[in-house]
C-alpha cells in the first residue's frame, strides 16, 4: 500500500516542527527515537509498525498499538 504524498509531507512537516521545538535536527530526533525503539525491544518482542514515538522538548510518549492481525 503506498502512503499518499499529502501524507508524506505532513509527517515531513510534523518532524521538522518538532525537531525546532527540542532543539535538534531532525536527524537527530530519528536516531532517538531508533534509540529508544531498540532498547524496547532488547526486553520485548515489537514491531516497528506497533511502536509510535512522539518526542517534544519536555517529554516522550511511547504508544504501542500491538499486533494487527
Amino acid at each position: 500500500m503506498s502512503v499518499p504524498s499529502v501524507q508524506i509531507a505532513k509527517e515531513r512537516l510534523q518532524s521538522l516542527l518538532t525537531a525546532d521545538r527540542i532543539k535538534c535536527t531532525p536527524d537527530m530526533a530519528e536516531k532517538l527515537s531508533s534509540d529508544i525503539y531498540h532498547t524496547m525491544s532488547k526486553y520485548m518482542e515489537l514491531r516497528p509498525e506497533c511502536i509510535d514515538i512522539q518526542i517534544t522538548r519536555s517529554e516522550i510518549h511511547i504508544k504501542y498499538t500491538g499486533e494487527k492481525d
